[in-house]
């Protein structure tokens, strides 16, 4: 028998029965126990070997509470209310990416506790193996050693480890906040590499600063963020919602969309803890009760994080609200997305006869909730691989984005077009100008004869074309010139104003 063989499988397979029957006795039950006993005893151990004082008191107080077969005797979690701040965390946020490469004793206290909190229930519920969650963690040495000798990232170390990625394992995540211009951070789990293409689950445990306890819609755009949504989101209907505040100072949220659960815990040192399941949404058919997430959510101590670069939020730029994301839009904007793609394709067809239409479809973003339509085209010149140059016209719908170029030094998540800040590698050649009353904004790049052009041209009413292509050699008609005047020729979108909040 190998390693890597199913245990439970080599043992029904070496019994000497003729006719195969059931095994008298339950190995994957005793497989599941032995992953239980297992995962105690690396929670202990890992709480022994984690350094911090902060994060080493909360795991040794989930060993005591959890693990100790005399649980009911043994004290309770203790939920601090912290330092504090002095200034409103909720409108407070951090850098982004800062962090990446430091050393960082927090995840593996959270993998432990996790184990422990969730363990049972993602296996009991069909959404990891039991053995997809025996593989040991690497030591602070191991890690170390690692980092020092190829100059790596505390992440990056685990990685040339083999150990990230696991299921239910914790990693570093910033979360863009007001379209991009500042960060909420914590730390994320889920599946793992393994994980479908339609994420099943996610549990985040979020440092305080950048978001609310209220409930209420959920996206990258609003600052500050909601942790949950009382609101309809899985399913047309609005979700059963409670929101409970415990004796110790917590603040337990549920919302049962039917398919879905949902829930967070704030503590009282203002951080957070959150999940989220699909168990049939798509007929997967994953099981879950409300009693069972709510216990989990609840077995998670509280955690001390390090806020030192938590600061205000200050001179925000108000950028106008996308559209909530919507299944169906994508159909629903298909006769307005093509009578707006054949109306530009007009136009360039005029320009540069000849011009052919590949493909087109209305698009939208699930994490910002941008709406577009795009066209791909063919125009009647050969590229140096023999076929036609390629390009493609988008049209950006109101909501969601900022015109022209982000301001030097500022984040470019709330703009259209980005050249790039330092460190980034990029040379592209930008520039902001006007046509007609209009904002421009130009992108260009340029390696020997290839020649690649982005132009964006911005509307008072709220909309934005696109032209972008690629080609090589000089080409009459396409200079950069001559495709601000393209773009900015190209007829306005067909949408409804009312749907984007335009009277």
């Amino acid at each position: 028998m190998q390693p890597h063989d199913d245990t439970g499988t080599m043992f029904r397979q070496a019994r000497p029965d003729t006719t195969p029957t059931e095994a008298p006795l339950d190995l994957d039950t005793i497989m599941r126990g032995g992953y239980r006993a297992r995962r105690r005893h690396r929670a202990v151990i890992g709480a022994a070997a984690t350094s911090g004082a902060a994060v080493l008191a909360a795991v040794i107080a989930l060993s005591a509470g959890v693990f100790d077969p005399a649980a009911e005797s043994a004290p309770p979690h203790e939920y601090p209310a912290g330092a504090g701040f002095d200034f409103d965390p909720a409108t407070a946020a951090y850098p982004r990416n800062s962090w990446a490469d430091e050393w960082d004793d927090v995840p593996g206290a959270l993998d432990a506790a996790a184990e422990a909190a969730f363990g049972d229930l993602v296996v009991n519920g069909g959404f990891v193996d039991a053995r997809d969650l025996a593989g040991e963690r690497p030591s602070d040495g191991q890690i170390q050693a690692a980092m020092d000798e190829f100059g790596i990232g505390y992440e990056e170390a685990l990685s040339e480890l083999g150990h990230l990625n696991q299921p239910l394992q914790f990693s570093r995540r910033d979360w863009p906040a007001a379209g991009g211009q500042v960060y909420l951070r914590g730390y994320v789990a889920d599946e793992g590499d393994d994980r479908p293409e339609e994420q099943a689950f996610e549990i985040a445990a979020v440092q305080p600063g950048g978001w609310t306890a209220e409930p209420g819609p959920t996206g990258d755009v609003a600052f500050p963020q909601h942790l949950i949504s009382d609101e309809a989101s899985w399913t047309d209907d609005a979700p059963a919602f409670t929101s409970e505040a415990l004796d110790d100072g917590r603040t337990l949220m549920v919302a049962d969309h039917g398919c879905a659960l949902e829930a967070a815990v704030v503590y009282p040192n203002g951080s957070a803890l959150r999940s989220s399941w699909d168990l049939d949404c798509e007929g997967q058919g994953h099981e879950m009760s409300v009693e069972d997430l709510t216990a989990a959510m609840l077995a998670m101590p509280q955690f001390t994080y390090d806020t030192g670069e938590l600061a205000p939020a200050d001179d925000l730029l108000e950028i106008p609200p996308a559209p909530e994301w919507d299944e169906d839009w994508e159909t629903a904007a298909e006769a307005d997305m093509q009578a707006s793609v054949d109306a530009a394709l007009d136009v360039i067809d005029t320009a540069h006869p000849g011009a052919e239409l590949a493909d087109a479809g209305a698009s939208q973003n699930p994490d910002t909730g941008l709406r577009m339509y795009i066209g791909s085209l063919y125009l009647p010149y050969p590229y140096a691989d023999g076929y036609d140059v390629s390009a493609t016209v988008t049209y950006h719908l109101p909501g969601g984005w900022l015109p022209g170029l982000p301001p030097e030094g500022e984040s470019p998540e709330p703009y259209l077009v980005s050249c790039g800040g330092p460190g980034d590698d990029k040379d592209d050649t930008c520039e902001e100008t006007e046509v007609d009353g209009r904002t421009v904004a130009t992108r260009d790049f340029g390696i020997v004869e290839s020649h690649s052009y982005w132009v964006l041209v911005y509307d008072p009413a709220g909309w934005a074309v696109e032209f972008s292509l690629n080609y090589e050699g000089e080409i009459e008609g396409l200079a950069l010139d001559d495709l601000v005047a393209l773009t900015a020729s190209l007829p306005a979108p067909v949408y409804d104003p009312a749907e984007y909040g335009q009277d």
